[in-house]
Formats: C-alpha cells, structure tokens, sequence
C-alpha cells in the first residue's frame, strides 16, 4: 500500500537512490506484475518518477482496477492529484465494486474540501469492504468536517468493534464523545486506550484531561503523575498535575509542580491553555 501522506519534495529529493548499473543491465519486465513490481522498487527508493512509468506500463498491459490504483496512488504520492483522480476512475470503470478505488478517490476529495463527494466513496469502499476498520476511520473523520459526528461516532464504534485491541481507534472514538460531552464513555474508551498502549504519555494525559473534567481528580493525578514519569521533560504536564492538586486542596504539592514548571516554553504554555478549556468543557 503506498503511502497516504505526501513526502515534502525536498525529503523526497534527499531520499532519492541512483539507478545502480546492475539495475541498469536488468531485463526489460514483460508482463504486468512484473512492470508492478519493479515500480515499487523505484518507489522504495525514492524515485516517484521512474515507478510512475513502471505502473503505467502495467495498467497499460493489463487494465485491471488494481493496476489503475496503483498508478493513481503514485500520482498522489507525487503531488499530481488530478491525474490521480483520473487513474481512480479509470479503475471504478473496469469494475466499480473495488473497494480501493473508491477510498482513493475519495482521499482525493478531501484534499479539496469536498467533503460530500468524499462522504460519498468512503461509505462505498465501507459497503465493498465492511471489515475495514481503517476505510471506517477516514469515512468518520469526513463526517466530522461537515458536523456530523454522531454518524462519525457510529463509524468509529463498528473499527473499535472489528480492531478491539487497536488504541487508535478507541482513542479516537474517546474524543468525538468528548465532543459531544458523552464523557463517562469517552473517559471508558480512552481507558481501554491507555491499557492497550500503558507506554503513550498522550493517551495517559488526554485520559487525566477527561477525569478532570468529569470531577475524576484523583484519577485525573494519577494519569498525570505517569504522564509525567513516561515523559519527564513535558513541563506542561507538571503544569497541569499542580491545577489538579489546586483543586484537591493539595496547595503545598501545587506549588512544588507549579515550581518544577516554571520553565515552561510558549508551546507547551500553549497546551496547558487547550488542555485547561478542554477540562472547563470545550473541544479539544
């Protein structure tokens, strides 16, 4: 699978591989898969340009919606989405029951804020493709950016459902409750989040964020404190551990992690103000 997220071009440039002369001498594939193959050898190695030629030589040899994806997911990958686009529909014209086309074409979509028309292919790759828990994830976060995140939420359960051991998606599920103030289960899924990954600081902050919002406070230190020992140079941590101590009437413990925190830069300053909004109950 080729990589969703665009490499900037001045990384792709400095990963770029030279042709060896053995790769030179190499024969001249002579079928689809062989072209296909070749192609992703360019593209581990940097060279867009070459695997885009390799999988147009496959798509020409055997017009297959697989072949068609390909070379439209190398286009995207080179920053070339219209053409993309074009490859993507070439391949929903071979056979428009392929789930993989219509998730591209729909990733396409959203580079341009079409998000209707985006809605509309990611909820048929899900039809195609109903156990895959990550075309479920895309189709939410769509929902999201057009305010409908009951129907994202609804997404999002049935991933957590078929990838209950993926903190991802429980993560991500905790939030959008969040957002919609459904914080006793936002604050359950995201439980499960940090004992399926006890080693993230973030999943251990998020939860301290929503304990403190719910009135949780001891849970809410708890979280922090190991937030705290997984990141230890997170100042923003300790800053927020101290409002959790304020609270609890704890004021000599408050202001030794108010002290500990004093160094705090603009940036982490920054999170203690979204993380402090988001405990008072706004969005993250």
């Amino acid at each position: 699978m080729l990589p969703r997220v665009p490499l900037p071009e001045f990384l792709k440039k400095k990963c770029i591989e030279p042709i060896t002369e053995s790769e030179k001498r190499r024969p001249e594939p002579t079928t689809a898969d062989g072209n296909k193959e070749l192609a992703e050898e360019h593209l581990a190695k940097g060279r867009v340009h070459q695997a885009i030629t390799r999988y147009k030589k496959a798509a020409h040899m055997e017009n297959t919606p697989d072949h068609r994806t390909d070379l439209g997911d190398a286009y995207a990958y080179a920053e070339l989405p219209l053409k993309a686009l074009q490859q993507y529909r070439r391949a929903l014209k071979c056979n428009p029951n392929t789930p993989e086309p219509h998730f591209s074409l729909a990733d396409v979509y959203t580079r341009y804020g079409k998000w209707r028309a985006a809605i509309a292919e990611y909820t048929r790759a899900v039809e195609l493709d109903p156990s895959n828990a990550f075309y479920r994830y895309k189709l939410a976060y769509a929902y999201t950016q057009i305010s409908c995140t009951l129907d994202a939420i609804a997404q999002l359960q049935e991933a957590v459902s078929l990838r209950p051991k993926d903190p991802f998606y429980r993560f991500e599920l905790a939030s959008l409750h969040a957002d919609v103030r459904q914080d006793e289960e936002a604050v359950n899924q995201m439980e499960c989040a940090v004992a399926l990954s006890p080693a993230d600081d973030y999943y251990a902050v998020r939860l301290a964020m929503l304990c403190a919002r719910t009135g949780l406070l001891e849970r809410a230190a708890d979280m922090y404190r190991e937030a705290i020992r997984l990141e230890p140079g997170k100042l923003a941590y300790r800053f927020l551990l101290a409002d959790v101590y304020a609270c609890l009437g704890c004021e000599e413990r408050a202001q030794d992690e108010y002290s500990a925190a004093s160094e705090i830069d603009h940036y982490d300053v920054d999170f203690v103000l979204r993380a402090r909004r988001f405990m008072l109950g706004g969005c993250w």
